[in-house]
Parts: C-alpha cells; sequence; structure tokens
C-alpha cells in the first residue's frame, strides 16, 4: 500500500507529458509528392496557407504548448535556429512556421489567443497557426508519417515535398539539416 500511492502520483504527475517525444530520431523521406497542404489563421488572425512557402526551404515545427517542457524549448529557441538558419546558406531563402497543437494546459484546441500568448512567450516572429484544422493536419500528418509526438519538425523542400523529418530532444534540428536537404534537393533534380 505504501508504495502505491507514490505510484499513483507519479503517474498523475507524468500524464501531461504523454505527447511528448521519448524517442528521438530523424528519418529521410522517401516520397516525392508534396505535403498536403493546409490553410489555417495564425496568431495575427490572417489566414497562412504552407502552398504559398513553396520556393523556398520551408521548415514546419509540429509542437504542443505549455504542458510540454521540450516545447517550451523548441518553441524558445525557434528565431535563433531561424536566423542561423538563414544566415548559413545564400542559395535559398527559409521559412518557418510552427503548428500549435493545443492551450497551455493541453486541454483545448489552440486558439488565436493561445497563438498569439505563445508566439510572445517564445518572442517568435514566424506565424504560428492554431484552431481545428490546424490540428486536424497535425493528427493526420503523425497518423501517415508515424511520427511519435511533439516536438517534431518537417524539412520540405523548394518543391513542396518533404525531405526529412527530425523528431525529439536529444539532438534538435540545426541549421545544417535544412543545407543537406537543400543539396539533396538539388542532387535529385541533376538526377532527372
Amino acid at each position: 500500500m505504501r508504495i502505491i500511492a507514490p505510484m499513483m502520483m507519479l503517474l498523475i504527475l507524468l500524464s501531461p507529458l504523454s505527447g511528448c517525444v521519448g524517442d528521438d530520431s530523424s528519418e529521410e523521406l522517401d516520397t516525392v509528392v508534396p505535403i498536403p497542404d493546409l490553410t489555417a489563421p495564425n496568431q495575427h488572425g490572417e489566414n497562412v496557407t504552407l502552398s504559398e512557402f513553396r520556393g523556398t526551404m520551408l521548415v514546419i515545427l509540429f509542437n504542443a504548448a505549455d504542458w510540454c517542457g521540450y516545447c517550451n524549448d523548441e518553441a524558445n529557441r525557434t528565431e535563433e535556429l531561424l536566423q542561423s538558419m538563414e544566415g548559413l546558406d545564400d542559395r535559398y531563402t527559409v521559412s518557418f512556421v510552427e503548428l500549435l497543437n493545443d492551450n497551455a494546459e493541453g486541454t483545448k484546441i489552440a486558439s488565436q489567443e493561445d497563438a498569439m500568448n505563445w508566439s510572445e512567450y517564445s518572442n517568435n516572429s514566424h506565424s504560428v497557426l492554431h484552431g481545428q484544422a490546424t490540428r486536424d493536419y497535425i493528427e493526420e500528418t503523425f497518423d501517415r508519417e508515424d511520427i511519435p509526438g511533439f516536438p517534431s519538425y518537417l524539412i520540405v523542400d523548394l518543391d513542396g515535398v518533404a525531405r526529412s523529418w527530425v523528431v525529439g530532444i536529444n539532438e534538435p534540428i540545426v541549421a545544417e539539416d535544412v543545407q543537406v536537404q537543400y543539396d539533396a534537393y538539388l542532387q535529385d533534380l541533376n538526377q532527372n
């Protein structure tokens, strides 16, 4: 009986982390079809469409909110990450979009207020998409690509094709990951 109470408390405390990533990995993708499109509002209430970023190397951060400590860490480093991606290689332009799954407590779909608070808290300039369409897109993408949880990055090439997933927190995405995928994109173009 003395063990049951502490174990129950531990279970209750850890349950909010169940959507956070426990597995760190990155995966090159073999698909050559563009990612499904998404149009959703950003933190300012403006509709953003992912296909508008074709012609750039698009990095999409699939993220939860405050309840996921790893997600906080990633959100807080995205502005610096974007600047390092933009400054690394002048052969391409980098675009960055974050898809926010839920509110700070993890109990509801992220609203515009949640997205604005998240953006301000993280001091980010990129679009933070939210709402039902965003939640549906995250769920469909995670199911299709067998992604274990948040935070996860998808690197998309100039033609809108997913090139690589970076999942997890021990080996987070770096600017060179985008450069590697751009070089692979060029190599694929030269072979065709």
